[in-house]
């Protein structure tokens, strides 16, 4: 439950929201009982905004347009809410701590880092996936779901739960996306957002300040996937073809992978490719990479330039709020010349502090930067 006296955990037990207000017929109910639902985010956002108070004059639902163009009409500073994008999650963190997180795409075992940064993780069920029923989904009652989809937009509808898809594929898309979330949640998450979106765009320019001087040929050559050695590889029109060019380099696949996070290729077309780096999302497999003769004839083999990406609450190569690092970690890695002043160490922790109200260690950097798991 998000609820935190055993008050409003009574509360919510005995009847819910929804169905109080089908048996009342009241459209003010929800300010009267404003005090057994609301809830504050871990950032210290009053559930009920920042004028702190509620009464029946005051809207219990604003209309959003979602990054689909959807109108979803959502209620004013919801309490309980699922996410089923599993980028997504990062984002509600930041902006709320996950503090009404009913349902979650992202179970504990695969999301280490994020269930010990954010302990109210815990709290939500894990549930969309392979063996998804909408019916548990429901039963949590959300008052709201986040999605990267409009799959589940019709179910939704039927059992009066509103879906918004914030879905992006680019930098511009993503500040966009952060800004509808923080209006949804409301309280202090669009000041929250609006801190991020302004670091993210000045990340972006002090990185391209340096690395648009490059011509093209000091421009490397990068090859990057979630798992290069599988030949799962990110290409063209993607976020990920963005910070390629950020940090300064050109990305080795020429062929558009938008839209499709698997997008498989043949090692035929690798070596054809010759990317002078390679960045996987894996760990395991730079040894692999290095070590498999089928490779050897790869520039980035040749020249040990075969790099993990760092993995913490989320990959940071794709979609989550780390990305704000990727753009950094990335142009260090590529022109160290042109970036030996970045602490990427200081970076991390300062990120972790301000974003997602966590104190890292030097050793949990370390097993961030090496995409490894908590110790």
């Amino acid at each position: 439950m998000d609820m935190n006296d055993s008050y409003q955990e009574n509360a919510v037990r005995a009847i819910s929201r929804r169905n109080f207000l089908k048996l009342m017929g009241i459209a003010g109910v929800t300010a009267a009982m404003g005090g057994a639902f609301a809830g504050c985010s871990s950032n210290g956002a009053d559930s009920k905004g920042a004028e702190g108070g509620s009464n029946a004059d005051e809207p219990t639902t604003q209309t959003v347009t979602d990054m689909a163009g959807n109108q979803v009409e959502v209620p004013v500073n919801p309490t309980k809410y699922a996410d089923g994008w599993f980028a997504h999650n990062e984002i509600t963190i930041m902006l709320t701590g996950a503090e009404g997180l009913v349902a979650t795409h992202c179970a504990p075992k695969d999301y280490q880092w994020m269930y010990k940064v954010c302990p109210n993780m815990s709290q939500a069920t894990a549930t969309f996936g392979k063996d998804f029923n909408f019916e548990d989904l429901a039963a949590l009652e959300p008052q709201v779901i986040f999605d990267s989809t409009d799959d589940l937009r019709d179910k939704a509808a039927e059992v009066g739960i509103p879906l918004v898809n914030c879905m992006f594929k680019t930098f511009d898309e993503m500040k966009k996306s952060i800004e509808l979330t923080a209006q949804v949640f409301g309280g202090d998450a669009p000041e929250i957002a609006k801190k991020y979106n302004a670091e993210l765009e000045q990340v972006l320019a002090d990185a391209k300040a340096k690395t648009d001087k490059l011509a093209d040929s000091e421009r490397v050559s990068v090859m990057h996937g979630n798992s290069v050695y599988t030949l799962t590889i990110d290409g063209t029109d993607t976020i990920i073809d963005d910070w390629i060019k950020a940090a300064g380099g050109k990305n080795a696949v020429t062929e558009s992978t938008k839209g499709n996070a698997s997008a498989k290729f043949t090692l035929e077309q690798v070596v054809a490719w010759n990317p002078d780096v390679i960045i996987t999302g894996k760990a395991d497999e730079v040894d692999k990479i290095l070590n498999d003769p089928n490779w050897a004839s790869i520039n980035a083999v040749k020249n040990k330039k075969v790099f993990v990406n760092p993995k913490g609450v989320f990959g940071w190569d794709r979609y989550g709020v780390e990305e704000l690092l990727q753009i950094q970690w990335a142009a260090a890695t590529l022109h160290p010349e042109l970036f030996s002043d970045l602490d990427i160490n200081a970076k991390v922790k300062d990120f972790y502090k301000t974003y997602l109200n966590y104190e890292l260690t030097d050793s949990d950097v370390e097993l961030i930067l090496a995409a490894k798991n908590p110790a």
